[in-house]
């Protein structure tokens, strides 16, 4: 079947599932354990320098990156129609808003010592040496970019389309945050 061809997801019934998308349904004790994970790991995970490097500098780079642009992947549509520059479409905002809320915890792992900017590594990084001179701020902010987004995809089913567009807001600016201090222009 040609991209072309393919029909726009709005145009199935509701009781056919889009070829190839799993779905998940998330139950309260699911949201709990979650909920009650995603805090033990955020309150243990507050350090104080970045972590040593138990992988190659350049993979480490390179995983960072690729997950910092499937989170952009994500959020894209979600800014799009937060801003009218695209019509909300409920179905699409809640499965963009769910990766993005799995796939927010992936990146740091990937900034670890010698992996920023003049660490002599050869690879080219926007990470700025910064982020080990105020790792705490760091850890910090992207703890609260998981948090945002954990609560983004809580909202977005069956959420006011006011509050998660303000929600929307809320996780840009914490990206925004970071990329401010930590990131190269």
């Amino acid at each position: 079947m040609s991209l072309h061809s393919r029909r726009h997801p709005r145009q199935r019934p509701a009781h056919v599932a889009r070829q190839g998308v799993r779905t998940m349904t998330v139950t309260p004790l699911h949201a709990l354990v979650t909920g009650l994970g995603l805090t033990l790991a955020s309150a243990c995970a507050l350090a104080e320098e970045l972590p040593d490097a138990s992988v190659e500098i350049e993979d480490a780079i390179e995983y960072r990156q690729d997950a910092l642009g499937v989170m952009a992947w994500q959020i894209g549509p979600l800014g799009a129609m937060a801003q009218g520059k695209r019509d909300f479409d409920a179905e699409l905002f809640l499965e963009k808003a769910r990766r993005l809320a799995a796939v927010a915890p992936l990146p740091w792992e990937g900034f670890v010592k010698g992996s920023l900017q003049g660490d002599d590594h050869g690879v080219e990084t926007d990470a700025l040496a910064d982020i080990a001179d105020d790792y705490e701020d760091f850890d910090q902010r992207y703890h609260t970019l998981i948090e945002e987004t954990a609560k983004l995809a809580e909202m977005a089913d069956g959420g006011d389309q006011d509050a998660l567009f303000k929600q929307v807001a809320t996780v840009g600016n914490t990206c925004k945050g970071c990329h401010d201090n930590f990131r190269a222009e």
